[in-house]
């Protein structure tokens, strides 16, 4: 065994650190590093708490989300231990990079308890994932219809990306016809489901309105905590929304440490496209990631008390796989 297959794992997780570390030097070296942080201490804790509840929430409507295809393969798991399992699961997350490694968990103690294949579960955590990117995209293509932009007006401030500047400049003419692709995007995740697990497309509109819901959810969350910095959002909601939705994005490609560094970037750069308060959308960033650690900590008492999970005799698997 070489060297690099021995600790491949290692390595990878060397890499990401490295680049969630770098890039977020590369961030602060752009930003006023005393305004961002004085944003952030500044922070009213009354609405904090109010964004973090509301966060929260959004978490219990994406187990919903995932016991409506749980339903599906069939597996019939009681709403109260779908959502410890689906927190759990957020823990898990929080130390195992990548954002899978909490979905592999609960994969394994879903086959163990209810003896559910694992080919079936990991397909339908995967098209529950899918299910969000689509609704993400749904409201990315949205948003952009209201955004305002002056791509020319930042040509020279990125060194080395003219080529960029240039590419936004001749597409920008397009971006109110982005509506036209919102039913595209539905059909399209509804083709998927009946290609690739068919067993699930009676779920459909369930889950994309749920997913509606939780990321419109997530949005509130964000608009409270710029709310709560004192951040001048009056005609500028759906700037920052856009690149809150587009940092979400970001933080899901699997080269950074839970997309730290890489969410921080998007925030920084596409407030200076959007002539937005640059400072202020680092801060964005920065808080929301940290209320998603505190959210998903909770799920650490499952964690070591596996068992409480369960607090019922799981049933026999209901169906062999076909």
């Amino acid at each position: 065994m070489s060297f690099f297959k021995k600790y491949a794992k290692a390595i990878k997780l060397i890499a990401k650190i490295t680049l969630s570390v770098g890039a977020l030097y590369y961030v602060f070296s752009k930003v006023d590093l005393a305004q961002t942080l004085g944003a952030i201490s500044g922070i009213n804790p009354f609405y904090l708490v109010i964004a973090i509840i509301v966060f929260a929430a959004s978490q219990v409507c994406s187990a919903f989300r995932l016991n409506v295809f749980y339903k599906y393969i069939p597996v019939s798991i009681p709403q109260i231990t779908n959502i410890r399992l689906f927190w759990l699961g957020m823990f898990y997350n929080l130390f195992l990079p990548g954002g899978v490694g909490g979905d592999g968990y609960k994969v394994y103690l879903i086959n163990k308890y209810y003896r559910t294949p694992v080919k079936r579960l990991i397909g339908t955590i995967f098209a529950d994932r899918l299910s969000g990117l689509v609704v993400i995209l749904m409201y990315l293509c949205a948003l952009v219809f209201f955004i305002e932009y002056d791509f020319t007006a930042v040509a020279g401030d990125f060194e080395g990306a003219n080529w960029f500047n240039e590419f936004l400049v001749l597409i920008s003419p397009f971006f109110k016809w982005f509506i036209i692709f919102i039913p595209f995007l539905a059909i399209g995740y509804y083709l998927y489901l009946r290609v690739v697990s068919s067993h699930l497309k009676g779920g459909t509109i369930q889950v994309l309105v749920l997913s509606i819901i939780i990321q419109g959810l997530q949005m509130l969350s964000a608009l409270i905590i710029l709310m709560s910095m004192g951040t001048e959002i009056a005609g500028h909601a759906e700037d920052y929304l856009f690149l809150f939705l587009l940092s979400s994005i970001m933080s899901a490609i699997p080269i950074s440490l839970g997309g730290l560094g890489l969410r921080e970037v998007t925030f920084m750069i596409g407030s200076k496209y959007l002539g937005l308060n640059q400072d202020h959308a680092v801060a964005l960033s920065i808080i929301f990631y940290s209320l998603s650690l505190f959210v998903s900590l909770f799920g650490g008492y499952f964690a070591y008390n596996t068992q409480r999970i369960f607090n019922f005799e799981a049933p026999a698997k209901e169906e062999d796989d076909k």
